[in-house]
């Protein structure tokens, strides 16, 4: 698929990348709004799912239903705080051997593997 850069989805991606506190869509719009006003919510969506399908970004769903995104798309698990909702990388579970078990102990087959785990954080506790 032949996809378009804008401008837009451009400045969209940078500011998603410099931001590390997963932001749900409203936070990433009133971001890449103080950055650049004439950047509307609709071309927020538009692009952030056009981000999504060249897996530039990822999605991460809290068990609050509450979605938020991610510009690191290479796998690793989340964590949220059931306390201040913030959500963080955790980079040092080994995604790869769940997948491999999954594979091995299973008739699925998978390529991706998404885990969160919540509770409460250190800052919180």
């Amino acid at each position: 698929m032949n996809t378009r850069n804008t401008k837009q989805k451009e400045i969209i991606f940078e500011v998603l990348c410099k931001m590390k506190s997963h932001p749900t869509i409203l936070e990433l719009y009133e971001a890449v709004h103080a950055k650049d006003s004439s950047i509307g919510q609709a071309t927020i969506y538009r692009n952030v799912s056009k981000l999504m399908e060249e897996n530039m970004v990822r999605k991460v769903l809290t068990s609050d239903g509450v979605l938020h995104y991610d510009a690191n798309c290479n796998n690793h698990c989340h964590f949220r705080c059931k306390k201040c909702q913030k959500v963080f990388d955790v980079f040092d579970v080994d995604t790869q051997k769940l997948l491999d078990v999954m594979k091995t102990n299973s008739s699925f087959e998978s390529d991706d593997v998404y885990v969160l785990f919540e509770g409460i954080c250190s800052r919180c506790r």
